[in-house]
């Protein structure tokens, strides 16, 4: 795929899940929290790593939305890589190297960390995201007061 035809593919994958685009983000709102998940072109390749973001909060002004640099809890999607090995076996990255795939390579990807890690805290809420820190999703450096806000 070319970078023009994996744009397309992620766009219209997030569109299908309910996300719409604002600038350079794609956001879905949730339970006490939004979703944002953007492109970021890796400086050293072609590689684009997909980053999704959660805001907590309630957010009404779908014209104020935050900025990825507002993030309180992150996380990427990852793909098995076909290029890169360790001790001979392809190992989960989020580097996709988005030359080496076809769509159809991708989706499952795609889908399983949607199922898994993206959508449940926008439809189950907060909660969600502070049962799996550590195993799911990162807190930003503000951890403390990141805390606070999922446990209220």
């Amino acid at each position: 795929m070319d970078k023009k035809q994996f744009k397309e593919f992620c766009k219209n994958e997030f569109k299908a899940r309910g996300f719409k685009k604002q600038k350079n983000m794609f956001y879905l709102s949730g339970q006490d929290l939004l979703c944002g998940i953007e492109l970021q072109k890796s400086n050293y390749g072609n590689i684009y790593y997909i980053n999704f973001i959660f805001f907590l909060g309630k957010f009404d002004d779908t014209n104020n939305y935050p900025v990825r640099y507002d993030l309180e809890v992150q996380g990427r999607i990852v793909v098995m890589s076909k290029t890169q090995t360790v001790d001979g076996k392809h190992y989960k990255t989020s580097m996709i190297e988005y030359e080496e795939y076809t769509e159809d390579e991708l989706r499952p990807f795609f889908d399983k960390d949607f199922e898994e890690r993206i959508l449940p805290p926008i439809y189950q809420g907060k909660k969600y995201i502070l049962d799996n820190i550590g195993k799911l999703y990162f807190l930003t450096l503000n951890k403390e007061e990141v805390m606070r806000k999922l446990q209220s």
